[in-house]
């Protein structure tokens, strides 16, 4: 039989690797979420190459107030950056979802999508570029209770779009 003193050391540690594991399967991480030399960001308004008016705006000011929120990175002037992140708004969708039984438009969706690069002025490299992000929301011609109105769906789209951008820009590359 095994003296008291020996089982109690092996079961804490044991219990050491025990809890050890479920640290790293649970995705904890004391590593930062970023390249370690990139602490600062700059984003430029976005190109709109759609007929939608003032999307930069909108795509722009998301980015830039998802980024201060997550606070990963701070937003700065361009000569003062780290990192650049550009985009183009490529396409501006506002079509037809779905129909009434007379064949009307019922429903309709918004496709918004964007292409972005993030430029690490540090290595004069990009970080990832030419990404596409796409982002959708729908919305009722007509008031039908709860639905959405098409400035509504617009919004949706840019939420997703904005938040991709965002897990894409912070992750450890």
């Amino acid at each position: 039989m095994k003296p008291k003193k020996f089982r109690r050391r092996r079961s804490g540690a044991l219990a050491l690797a025990l809890a050890a594991s479920i640290g790293v399967a649970c995705g904890y991480s004391t590593t930062s979420r970023t390249a370690k030399d990139i602490k600062s960001i700059h984003v430029p308004f976005f190109e709109n190459e759609t007929a939608e008016p003032n999307l930069e705006i909108s795509v722009t000011e998301r980015v830039i107030d998802n980024l201060v929120a997550d606070n990963t990175l701070k937003v700065v002037s361009e000569d003062a950056a780290d990192a650049i992140l550009d985009g183009r708004i490529v396409e501006f969708k506002n079509q037809p979802f779905s129909f009434n039984q007379d064949l009307n438009a019922q429903e309709y969706i918004v496709v918004i999508k964007v292409v972005a690069t993030l430029f690490n002025r540090r290595t004069n490299e990009a970080i990832w570029q030419d990404r596409s992000f796409q982002g959708d929301g729908s919305y009722f011609i007509e008031s039908v209770g709860e639905g959405r109105t098409f400035d509504e769906a617009v919004n949706e789209s840019l939420r997703e779009i904005t938040e991709r951008i965002l897990n894409l820009t912070v992750k450890d590359w």
